[in-house]
């Protein structure tokens, strides 16, 4: 009789069963997402995993964060977390509760600038996650991460975690009713940054733009290939790469990391001074 892909030693379920019962015991306190991802690595081997708050009027809270030191975790949480493929499907309210990031990610979403900066110190091989949807404007994510030798997820791993993802959503929810408070308390630092970083994304560049090049700017920084953003656009792959031909001969520069950095540094402009309608004239005007 062959075994399942899919079958669990008892071993494993016992450490499953021991892992939940930690979480139920503990099922207010502040290491519940700590002994939750425990609990799943003795169902799915995994690397890292992490607990985070996306909100759709403030900057993510990092939970529970496993990633290792020397990356640019809270240069993310910090900065340009908008242009993250979970947090763009949140805001549109296209997150799956389970997804692996290679099904929700653009085509190159993985040689984009934005990922190159603050993730490629983590070899990610494989990601898949688990989201709470608790409301409207609030998701719960948990990345589980497969990095560096180890060998993707494979679909038996997928349907696992699939098949317990009722019990991580259901603490999760418990979890933040009972905690949401204390993170929430100081979240006004957290609510102005948000606020500056949506208006410096959503006009940089006005001025000096046309609409249909800021919407192939946007695109082409969250990894949209020439191709799919002409797809997203409904126009043709040329027509995209004429647009960024324009885009960087009036921003004068010759390739697309070049503007990424103008916008890391239109995002250093004082969030409590005035900066123009359009950051980056202001950041332009500011060097000239």
């Amino acid at each position: 009789m062959s075994v399942s892909p899919t079958t669990l030693s008892i071993e494993d379920l016992k450490a499953w069963s021991d892992g939940c019962a930690r979480v139920i015991e503990n099922i207010d306190e502040a290491e519940t997402p700590r002994h939750l991802c425990a609990a799943l690595c003795a169902l799915v081997p995994i690397d890292f995993s992490g607990v985070f708050v996306l909100r759709r009027h403030s900057a993510p809270i990092a939970v529970l964060d496993d990633i290792p030191p020397g990356t640019e975790a809270v240069s993310y949480l910090e900065s340009l977390y908008l242009l993250d493929p979970v947090y763009d499907h949140f805001l549109r309210g296209t997150l799956p509760t389970c997804t692996l990031l290679d099904d929700i990610c653009p085509d190159d979403f993985f040689e984009s600038d934005y990922f190159l900066k603050y993730w490629s110190n983590v070899n990610i091989v494989s990601e898949f996650s688990i989201n709470t949807h608790y409301d409207s404007d609030t998701v719960l994510h948990v990345p589980l991460s497969r990095v560096d030798d180890s060998k993707a997820f494979s679909q038996a791993d997928i349907d696992t975690l699939t098949a317990v993802s009722g019990t991580v959503v259901a603490t999760l929810r418990r979890y933040w009713n009972a905690r949401r408070a204390r993170y929430e308390s100081g979240a006004t630092k957290a609510d102005s940054f948000h606020a500056h970083l949506r208006f410096v994304m959503d006009n940089f560049g006005c001025s000096l733009l046309t609409a249909r090049e800021m919407d192939i700017m946007q695109l082409t920084m969250r990894g949209y290939s020439d191709k799919l953003s002409a797809r997203e656009l409904d126009i043709t792959p040329g027509t995209v790469r004429n647009h960024k031909k324009s885009i960087f001969n009036k921003l004068q520069v010759s390739s697309q990391g070049q503007v990424f950095g103008l916008l890391l540094d239109a995002l250093q402009l004082p969030a409590d001074e005035a900066i123009g309608p359009d950051p980056l004239a202001t950041l332009l005007e500011s060097r000239y």
